[in-house]
């Protein structure tokens, strides 16, 4: 019986071994296109091994060329890159694939280690950069005010809630873990500003989980369509993210796997009790006390790393986001903006004509002219407070200083950001005449 206890768990060990295998990674790569070229580790070049990298490296095209630089790491200073398209290249300010190559490099420290790889498909590069670009803050802060504005606010909210504590989960667990990124080489880290954070478990596919089978459970009974297509959409939605992550070399497989069935736990318990949150935050007069709270203890118990890593500042982004969110909600609730609706779902779903279409479009760029006014003003004005009030350098903070700083500036940052959202951009939009007529009736 010990026996066969020892075999299965030795059995499990080596499957784990083997899903954080970087060569599972760098297959990956490869069988889209992505090779090594050549690497450079303090001053030495180190040869490829394989006759074919080697020819294909002497057949390789500059325009192809993508030059990577890894910097040693100190306990105080992380990882930075700068891109440094070549001076003279037709392309080098529309593409990535500049005839000298991408120089990606650490502003911060000593050089250790650089390395060179060649794009072979440019579809795939494009085609896993939007994949990759789904878990990103750029695409959230675009793809959620959308929703609130043109679409549905109900659902994104809700939607807004789980994504909240399934990122917040995400970003702590990678700190208490503390698995690196896939090993480089064989892989390439062709996000290389992130290989300072910890991999385990993937957040990205946690999100790409997350976000699409939300959004599908939230509108599967308020408004009529074919679920199918709703399900092929998330899974494909998740698909991508998670294959993007392998081809940008960012997570192990077992990386994946882990954030994929975390995210399925943590959904398990927050979707049922979704409504009960929202209706919470929009009605309780003392929701906006308590959510603030509630954050804030959230950011005060977060794990400590051994080491300053951006995930902790991305989990003051999360957090900050979904409490402006809350705040606005509550405040349009409450001044009778919000009402309830006229009839009850399920509703049929509308395709907007020229006269919807161009009144999104309008509401779009006013609104993401707002977040991004708010966030100039905020950026500058926090982080210079901040430093002021502890007498601190802006420009050389310790990883102490950066939980003291940074964190409290972001939250504050993207709890204006959330609120903008919410409250103050339809309240522009109401005073222009171009609200959407079911905007308030969402609850």
């Amino acid at each position: 019986m010990m026996s066969e206890s020892l075999s299965f768990g030795s059995r499990i060990s080596s499957l784990i071994t083997h899903l954080r295998d970087p060569y599972l990674v760098s297959g990956f790569q490869n069988f889209f296109g992505v090779y090594l070229v050549d690497s450079v580790s303090n001053g030495n070049v180190n040869s490829l091994k394989n006759d074919k990298e080697a020819n294909d490296k002497t057949k390789t095209k500059r325009s192809n060329i993508i030059t990577i630089k890894y910097d040693r790491f100190d306990g105080d200073n992380f990882l930075r890159h700068r891109k440094t398209p070549s001076s003279g290249s037709e392309n080098s300010k529309n593409s990535p694939f500049t005839s000298d190559g991408e120089e990606i490099s650490d502003v911060d420290t000593d050089l250790e280690y650089t390395a060179q790889c060649k794009i072979e498909n440019k579809f795939w590069y494009y085609f896993f950069s939007f994949g990759a670009g789904l878990g990103y803050e750029m695409f959230y802060a675009s793809f959620f005010p959308f929703w609130i504005w043109n679409i549905d606010g109900a659902v994104c909210r809700r939607v807004i809630n789980v994504w909240v504590l399934i990122m917040y989960v995400g970003q702590a667990m990678k700190d208490i873990v503390c698995w690196s990124r896939p090993a480089a080489p064989p892989v390439i880290h062709l996000e290389p500003q992130y290989v300072v954070e910890y991999g385990m478990p993937s957040t990205h596919a946690m999100v790409g989980a997350a976000v699409p089978f939300s959004f599908l459970y939230f509108t599967l009974h308020r408004y009529e369509y074919d679920v199918i297509y709703g399900i092929l959409i998330a899974i494909g939605w998740c698909i991508l993210v998670c294959c993007s992550r392998l081809y940008m070399g960012m997570h192990t497989v077992l990386d994946i796997i882990a954030g994929l069935v975390l995210v399925t736990i943590l959904m398990s318990i927050i979707l049922p009790f979704s409504d009960l949150i929202d209706n919470f935050q929009l009605t309780n007069p003392y929701s906006p006390l308590i959510t603030i709270a509630f954050m804030l203890v959230l950011q005060l118990i977060y794990p400590n790393a051994d080491r300053w890593t951006p995930a902790r500042g991305d989990s003051a982004v999360i957090m900050g986001t979904g409490t402006g969110f809350a705040l606005g909600s509550c405040l349009n609730y409450y001044q009778g903006f919000i009402r309830g609706p006229a009839l009850p779902p399920p509703y049929m779903i509308m395709w907007p004509g020229y006269k919807v279409f161009g009144l999104a479009l309008l509401r779009a760029m006013i609104g993401i002219s707002c977040i991004v006014a708010t966030r100039a003003v905020f950026k500058n004005f926090t982080h210079a407070l901040l430093c002021f009030i502890m007498r601190v350098d802006s420009r050389d903070l310790k990883s102490k200083q950066k939980i003291l700083v940074e964190i409290p500036s972001k939250f504050i940052m993207y709890t204006a950001i959330g609120f903008v959202i919410t409250y103050v951009s339809p309240f522009v939009f109401r005073l222009l005449c171009i609200e959407r007529e079911t905007a308030f009736t969402e609850v």
